[in-house]
């Protein structure tokens, strides 16, 4: 099995497998270039779990589909400077403030492990 790709994000919620991250040049940029089946390892401080890649889309920041997105996977409070500050405070490298990627993952079956 290939090595997984790893991702700075809290592990997902039960019904709600998705994430909103960040992208740029250097940011996640082995998540951008990832197939469909791929390994992921997410990682929040010290925990980690592995999950596979089922899909993914870039989406625009400053739109209702990411504001509608980030409300309902992190919370009715969440606005777009939010995200942004997080991200900025999470990844050491710069990220398109434009355009994010959306990314859909499941656990993994026993043989992808």
């Amino acid at each position: 099995m290939a090595k997984p790709i790893n991702i700075l994000h809290p592990i997902p919620k039960d019904g709600k497998p998705f994430m909103l991250l960040p992208i740029g040049i250097y940011c996640n940029k082995e998540l951008q270039n990832a197939a469909p089946g791929s390994l992921v390892e997410l990682w929040q401080d010290w925990r980690h779990e592995r999950r596979v890649l089922v899909r993914k889309c870039r989406i625009q920041i400053n739109s209702s589909v990411f504001t509608f997105l980030a409300k309902s996977l992190y919370g009715e409070r969440t606005r777009i400077a939010d995200m942004l500050a997080k991200w900025r405070e999470v990844y050491d490298v710069p990220f398109d403030e434009s355009e994010c990627m959306l990314i859909e993952v499941r656990e993994p079956n026993e043989d992808e492990e």
